[in-house]
């Protein structure tokens, strides 16, 4: 779930991957395997033929959907970026099942750039998103947004914040 709040201090993205979600993507992750159960060990196959290596292929496959499933499930990151112009900081603070919560914290200084990127999808319409890089190569994209013009509008939003700490 993605979500931005501001008040008159404050502007904070965050990203969030339900528990439900996690447990669904590796669930899903799991079900692959039965191809390569079903294809190769099941069968007892004795020998190698072309044939098996036709097999060999597919189960190859479905262990890399499987791998890539249960890979979003356990490091799928929660994470907000908060920008206080109260005291000129922002706060990058992430977590994923198996890394524990990270707190990086930078003065409006060490921002480097702030980038609008475009993400294409196969199914749907292109979204959006804001690119935070900061001095030390650090980098983050929280959230998504749903049109190039909306995240026009927090890049210049963050920008006159960042100008006026100055």
């Amino acid at each position: 779930m993605n979500q931005i709040t501001q008040t008159a201090d404050r502007i904070e993205f965050t990203e969030r991957m339900s528990a439900r979600l996690r447990v669904f993507l590796f669930v899903v992750g799991l079900l692959p395997w039965l191809a390569p159960y079903e294809l190769l060990i099941k069968p007892g196959w004795s020998g190698f033929s072309i044939f098996t290596l036709f097999l060999l292929v597919i189960s190859l496959g479905a262990v890399a959907v499987s791998l890539a499933f249960i890979g979003g499930a356990i490091f799928g990151l929660n994470q907000t970026l908060t920008f206080d112009r109260s005291s000129r900081v922002i706060t990058h603070a992430y977590e994923s099942t198996l890394i524990p919560l990270r707190v990086k914290k930078y003065s409006f200084a060490q921002l480097k750039s702030i980038e609008i990127m475009k993400h294409d999808w196969d199914s749907g319409p292109s979204t959006y998103g804001l690119k935070f890089t900061f001095s030390d190569g650090h980098h983050t994209e929280p959230g998504s947004l749903s049109s190039r013009e909306e995240a026009r509008q927090w890049q210049e939003r963050l920008e006159g914040w960042l100008g006026s700490a100055q």
